[in-house]
């Protein structure tokens, strides 16, 4: 895996990386170290050291920082709900999306919690959120009564759900 990685750094045609984690390898495999053997400047998801680094000391331009992350921050941006100054809870803490979506909401100067799947009381401190983020992969982990009105919510966490789905079965 390692040599394939040098490959497609050293080839000027391939302009980003993505290392599908978790590694499916019947052999045991340091994830790390293959995610550290991408450049920083192909590594698309930002979860090598050094792009990771950069987003937690707040530098925010100039390298990668993973889609789905800049995806939420824009449609916080969108709602017209004003990040500096609010209140946001990330519920997940993953390197791809929670930790650096709760990174980036702190360097927009939100007051940031980051919570889990074992975080005890989880509405308590969900209810007062202005920002919330489910970045987990489990289906309607946060109830509707536990958001307060004006909140926004956005459920970027992949999971799957039986039976027949509408939008008002959410709201």
């Amino acid at each position: 895996i390692l040599s394939e990685v040098q490959k497609l750094n050293d080839d000027p045609k391939i302009h980003g990386i993505i290392v599908q984690l978790p590694l499916d390898t019947d052999s045991p495999v340091d994830a790390k170290r293959i995610t550290n053997a991408v450049s920083p400047s192909k590594d698309v998801d930002g979860i090598c050291d050094e792009n990771a680094g950069r987003l937690s000391h707040g530098e925010l331009e100039g390298y990668f920082v993973a889609c789905t992350p800049l995806g939420c921050l824009e449609l916080i941006k969108r709602s017209g709900v004003t990040i500096k100054g609010s209140r946001a809870v990330v519920i997940g803490r993953s390197k791809i999306v929670g930790l650096p979506v709760a990174l980036l909401l702190l360097w927009h100067h939100a007051t940031v919690t980051v919570c889990h799947s074992r975080t005890q009381d989880l509405r308590s401190v969900v209810k007062d959120a202005d920002i919330i983020v489910a970045a987990v992969g489990q289906a309607q982990m946060v109830k509707k009564d536990w958001v307060k009105p004006g909140a926004v919510v956005i459920d970027c966490g992949i999971n799957s759900i039986k039976g027949i789905i509408s939008v008002n079965s959410f709201l």
